[in-house]
């Protein structure tokens, strides 16, 4: 199966911070900076009631679909910059799980969670792309565990066989829905066997007629797109993901 994922635990690093600029008083300034992306983030994204800040972020990806078992929907990369935000990419297609979005989703139900997730790295197939964020080439053994009675559920580790349900970062990746991908904070911290692993932002995977079709529970988008993600993402502004019913 087309796979979808977690964080790229074993390898990327987490995001750098923002210093506030105010020479009169730096940690007043950061303070009254942070609370000030908060609360936008919070009024202009008009975040669900389950779903909990994981932390002042500057850029937010806005995933939208118009009911529950939607498959379909629209991602809109927002910024927040003292104080004002503005679109700065989309909205564009989306494609979410085969089964729609659920707030508590369980391993291999199909569904996209709902909620705000940190971005915390990319990986792909490309030597070298324009990327800010930490980044990882797959190679051959790279595996990431959905096999929930595993030790390393929900962590990349490299094997020699990758057999299903785990997923064959390397194959997929050549295939092409891994070819660019972001890897976000669902289900990390901490890690709850069967909750649900490999939820990333990634490529559109495509059937024989050349449609795009559903994930298991990630996100996807076209590969243009994918690569202004990967070129816009800043570690410094804290960027996250918001899955959300339009409402």
């Amino acid at each position: 199966r087309t796979g979808c994922g977690a964080a790229w635990l074993a390898r990327l690093s987490g995001g750098q911070e923002v210093v506030g600029s105010n020479p009169a008083s730096p940690t007043i300034s950061l303070r009254m900076k942070r609370l000030v992306s908060v609360l936008i983030v919070a009024a202009v994204f008009v975040l669900p009631r389950e779903v909990e800040a994981v932390g002042p972020s500057a850029q937010v990806i806005i995933v939208e679909v118009a009911s529950m078992s939607a498959t379909s929907g629209t991602l809109t990369l927002v910024e927040v910059v003292d104080g004002a935000e503005s679109t700065v990419l989309g909205p564009v297609v989306a494609r979410v799980g085969r089964n729609g979005v659920k707030r508590d989703r369980s391993e291999g139900d199909g569904t996209s969670p709902i909620g705000e997730f940190e971005i915390l790295g990319a990986f792909g197939s490309m030597g070298s792309p324009r990327v800010k964020l930490p980044y990882e080439r797959v190679r051959r053994g790279d595996c990431w565990i959905s096999e929930d009675a595993d030790a390393a559920y929900n962590t990349l580790v490299r094997r020699a066989a990758c057999k299903t349900p785990n997923e064959d970062l390397y194959r997929i990746a050549a295939a092409g829905p891994y070819e660019y991908a972001l890897t976000t904070s669902y289900n990390t911290s901490p890690i709850v066997p069967g909750r649900g692993s490999a939820i990333f932002i990634h490529v559109h995977a495509r059937d024989s007629a050349g449609r795009t079709r559903p994930t298991s529970g990630c996100v996807s988008v076209a590969r243009s797109v994918m690569k202004r993600l990967f070129a816009l993402l800043d570690p410094a502004k804290n960027p996250t993901m918001v899955v959300r019913v339009r409402r």
